[in-house]
């Protein structure tokens, strides 16, 4: 019997009979999400998308399981709002999981007891549209509080960091949140590996936005991804000998700005050009020219060559900036094949501010993250092997081959 061909199941209605496997393999399917909704969430605790280097829960879950970005945001967003005996009930096969994404989506729309009771009665579909109906903008003394908007930014009194404050009318303030989150939205929620059992609130998210797009307003005439982009000019002050002393923990500023500590030292070198003022016993004891890490003919090959982030199921191609795989303190060579595409998130969050490292054993176009080293007790997969889409087609056909051994007809007829 041919593998596609209609089998006989005696009296039996064949179409009833597809329908009812048709259900049951559904049924198996959403008891395995319920399991799988159970080992998220114990990624979740573990931080294991911070550990890995992703942005988010949902990148991370497009990468191990090699789903497409819609079913993973499906299954991180279940993972975050139920509870453990919600997933229980899913893992036995009580709750279906399509219909459980959109009833609590409905729920986080704003919709009453009666609607999600009601929204049984309605495909999918109808469930989104019902949700839809309870996501309205909220309206205050619009004239009142136009009057009293403001925004203020100073720098701090030890001068580390800048404060921003203001007010903004109901209607923009919406508008501006909005923009905000949408800007933000890659940010993942877990926070620095040193805060335990600490999530990035919804403020600290918005501030990174705010600044992403405050950077994308002073290069308007740039598109994403443009490998042709210029390269930020940024000004180090610093009192050397007391910077030398003390390993860039003390002595360095920006020019016009804030003191900041060896970490922005870092970023800084790595993402443009540097432009050194050399202070000593508070007056200008030198002036350096502007310095590249990387050159600038070289970045622009590597960024054409790449056009997108590298790192393994990341899509973004935002703020695109190269990375040296190894090191050049550690001996990596200033080299195409030493640099790496890194998007704005992976090269400024993951790599300068948390400390990850690329993997130099990952394919060029698939780099996964080593963790921090203040991530204890981790062990790097060894003998992993990564397979293109058509050596992934080639066995998964010769593992068919091997199980079914088909009787393939004469060559002779």
């Amino acid at each position: 019997m041919g593998m596609y061909e209609v089998a006989a199941f005696h009296d039996a209605d064949p179409m009833l009979v597809a329908e009812n496997n048709l259900t049951e393999s559904q049924r198996e399917i959403d008891r395995l999400r319920g399991r799988q909704l159970g080992w998220l969430k114990m990624v979740i605790r573990q931080r294991g998308i911070v550990r890995d280097g992703y942005r988010s829960l949902v990148d991370w879950t497009a990468s191990r399981l090699d789903i497409p970005h819609t079913v993973a945001r499906d299954l991180a967003y279940l993972a975050r709002r139920l509870d453990d005996d919600t997933i229980d009930l899913m893992k036995r096969g009580h709750l279906p999981f399509d219909r459980t994404v959109s009833t609590q989506r409905l729920v986080q729309a704003g919709g009453r007891s009666a609607d999600v009771a009601a929204s049984a009665d309605l495909d999918l579909a109808g469930v989104a549209k019902l949700a839809t109906k309870f996501r309205k903008l909220s309206r205050g003394y619009e004239r009142k509080a136009f009057e009293r908007q403001y925004v203020n930014l100073k720098v701090s009194e030890d001068g580390a960091a800048w404060h921003l404050s203001g007010r903004l009318t109901a209607t923009d303030g919406q508008i501006v949140r909005k923009a905000l989150d949408r800007r933000a939205d890659r940010i993942p929620s877990m926070a620095f590996p040193s805060d335990v059992d600490s999530d990035l609130s919804p403020g600290q998210k918005q501030a990174i936005g705010l600044a992403t797009m405050a950077q994308d307003d002073l290069d308007q005439h740039l598109t994403p991804g443009d490998p042709t982009g210029r390269e930020p000019v940024i000004m180090l002050v610093k009192d050397q000998a007391l910077a030398d002393e003390s390993g860039n923990t003390r002595g360095v500023e920006l020019f016009n700005g804030p003191r900041v500590g060896p970490q922005t030292v870092e970023l800084v070198e790595c993402e443009g050009r540097t432009e050194p003022v050399t202070l000593q016993d508070g007056q200008v004891a030198e002036t350096g020219r502007p310095h590249r890490q990387v050159p600038r003919r070289l970045r622009r090959a590597v960024l054409a060559r790449d056009r997108k982030c590298v790192i393994d199921s990341c899509q973004s191609s935002y703020r695109l900036q190269t990375h040296h795989v190894i090191p050049r303190r550690d001996g990596g060579a200033n080299t195409a094949a030493n640099l790496a595409t890194l998007c704005w998130y992976h090269h400024h969050i993951a790599v300068h501010r948390r400390g990850h490292r690329i993997d130099p054993d990952t394919p060029p176009h698939r780099r996964r993250l080593l963790p921090p080293p203040t991530w204890t007790g981790y062990r790097h997969p060894t003998n992993v092997e990564y397979f293109s889409p058509f050596q992934q087609q080639q066995r998964a056909y010769q593992e068919y081959l091997d199980r079914y051994q088909p009787q393939l007809p004469d060559p002779g007829g």
